[in-house]
């Protein structure tokens, strides 16, 4: 069954919902497809101090108040509906969902955002689920009073570490460099914290554990030091992924690291396709960013759409 819209936006992420919000409030019939949940990464986050108006919000109650502000302009949305292929020419874009059923537009956003990025060390995904985690916020309180580790050196391994330092014992930051990437002031809690300990110039090579997570090799780059370090629990924060996989199967250009290319008005290669937040080129990786990048992406299309 074809569904007409005027818009269609591929994720609900904070750049999806803020392309629906401004879409809907604008008269135009929206709908947002969302794999999974409305929040994208956001609703992994712990706490969030750097969104204009919030001191500090969880991501999920963030992300939550954006859904519900979308509905209420007008925009529908489909949550738990993954987007399996996508036909794109100047005059039409269609989405086709796993069952079967289409939404055709004139225009689209891809707001697909990103994926935990993986170090593929052994271990890694033969221990996935089971003492090997991407979210300390989902896993964190199963470690309780117990050691972890965390690897990675910007703003996420950071709130993940800080994170977790209220509930375990002790947290081990792994970090292949001798600075931290993450904002200063991150930076500067992390290491007067007195629970967390940064092992600087470090990368983890393996994880060890016959069910669970028992320990980890670790390696000093500079020094050329291993050793095996007992650990219950190992976070991985050391970047993300594009989701633009299906985007790239219809002919939308990407760079090198598979991140869709953009120009200054969010367009794509292809006519009234524009693509925003995570999943495009040269992201910042914040949210202010990805609603920003929407609000460029439908205003510039309905300054340009036929009447």
């Amino acid at each position: 069954m074809a569904h007409k819209r005027d818009i269609i936006i591929i994720g609900g992420g904070p750049g999806g919902l803020t392309a629906g919000l401004y879409a809907a409030r604008m008269g135009l019939r929206t709908t947002i497809i969302e794999s999974g949940i409305c929040g994208g990464q956001m609703i992994n986050a712990w706490v969030l101090e750097n969104y204009p108006s919030y001191e500090s919000i969880m991501g999920a109650d963030l992300a939550t108040k954006m859904k519900e502000q979308t509905l209420k302009a007008g925009a529908e949305i489909k949550e738990l509906t993954a987007v399996e292929k996508l036909r794109l020419s100047e005059e039409l874009k269609v989405a086709i969902t796993a069952d079967g059923e289409e939404y055709h537009a004139p225009a689209m956003v891809l707001a697909m955002g990103a994926h935990h990025a993986r170090l593929g060390v052994p271990g890694e995904d033969r221990l996935d689920g089971r003492g090997v985690s991407f979210c300390a916020t989902c896993d964190g309180p199963l470690f309780r009073g117990r050691t972890v580790l965390v690897v990675g050196g910007g703003n996420t391994a950071a709130m993940e570490a800080l994170f977790l330092a209220n509930i375990v014992e002790r947290v081990y930051l792994v970090h292949r460099r001798d600075k931290l990437r993450a904002e200063h002031t991150y930076a500067e809690r992390l290491k007067k914290h007195e629970k967390i300990e940064i092992l600087w110039d470090t990368i983890m090579t393996e994880v060890l554990g016959e069910k669970v997570v028992a320990e980890v090799k670790l390696r000093n780059k500079r020094t050329g030091k291993e050793w095996t370090q007992p650990v219950h629990g190992v976070f991985i924060a050391v970047g993300v992924r594009p989701n633009s996989d299906i985007a790239s199967s219809a002919g939308v250009k990407t760079d090198e690291k598979g991140h869709i290319i953009i120009d200054q008005k969010q367009r794509t290669n292809i006519p009234a396709l524009y693509a925003v937040g995570d999943v495009r080129s040269d992201s910042p990786r914040q949210i202010v960013t990805a609603c920003g990048d929407a609000v460029v992406a439908v205003t510039h299309w309905l300054s340009v759409k036929p009447d």
